[in-house]
């Protein structure tokens, strides 16, 4: 489904350009959740702003990303809003970014609905509790008729992931959804996004720089490192036979006492 070939893109400086991805090549399989595994700075968000096209206005991007065949980079207009609202969905790491605080959460879900999918007003307000419902909240009502600043952090995340599935996408980017969490909330985001990404069929690429976050839920798992991809594999050769000195020194980091899981990890 998602196809990213020598991927590069430097920011221009008024002194000097800086180098942010140096030719990333990296693939997404339909219904397959991949991993982007690094540190803070490896330039793993600004992959996921490349495939949406949201890079800064001075950045200068090389390489190729096909989305089913389809030149990401040469889209604009009609076309790119298209993509954005209806095939790829995005999940920030920070939900407060996302919502407008000064507007309850079913106008943020109605409003998404409204302007990407033309749904009427009544059918998106059921659509909306539908969504809530499917990403775990009970008290539906309630969190329809909250601002942002009146529920907890878990609670933002899941209203972030329903406005992401409303429209069915075929791509999921999530950018480390559950930073900002305590690890018991954590579990619980990340077993509902795994199971709306099975239940839906969607492919996902899930940025992260925890290495057993991203075993728990990823079919592959890619390295990055300075803007580069060091290393790929599934969850099991990574744990058992890492080949680059920096997933090792990721290995060698974790804290002690922390058990390798795959899949069963989020429930």
């Amino acid at each position: 489904m998602l196809q990213i070939t020598d991927l590069s893109l430097t920011l221009a400086g008024k002194h000097a350009d800086l180098s942010i991805l140096r030719g990333v090549s990296l693939s997404v399989a339909t219904g397959e959740a991949v991993g982007l595994v690094g540190e803070s700075g490896s330039g793993k968000s600004m992959t996921l702003r490349s495939i949406l096209h949201m890079t800064p206005a001075n950045a200068t991007t090389t390489g190729q990303i096909l989305l089913d065949g389809e030149d990401v980079l040469g889209l604009s207009g009609e076309n790119l809003r298209r993509m954005r609202s209806r095939d790829v969905s995005m999940i920030a790491q920070n939900p407060h970014a996302v919502l407008n605080p000064v507007l309850p959460v079913e106008r943020y879900l109605v409003e998404g609905m409204h302007d990407a999918q033309g749904l009427a007003t009544r059918a998106a307000r059921i659509r909306a509790g539908e969504l809530l419902e499917q990403v775990g909240i009970d008290e539906v009502d309630r969190v329809l008729r909250s601002y942002p600043h009146q529920l907890s952090g878990g609670m933002l995340q899941r209203v972030v992931i329903a406005g992401a599935i409303a429209g069915k996408p075929r791509l999921m980017l999530a950018d480390e959804p559950t930073t900002a969490l305590d690890v018991t909330t954590q579990a619980e985001v990340m077993a509902i996004l795994d199971d709306c990404r099975r239940e839906l069929g969607m492919a996902m690429l899930f940025v992260t720089h925890d290495l057993d976050l991203a075993a728990a839920v990823c079919d592959r798992i890619n390295v990055m490192k300075d803007g580069e991809i060091v290393e790929t594999g599934v969850p099991e050769q990574l744990r058992d036979n890492p080949q680059h000195a920096y997933t090792r020194a990721l290995m060698a980091s974790r804290p002690a006492g922390i058990t390798w899981t795959r899949k069963e990890g989020v429930a």
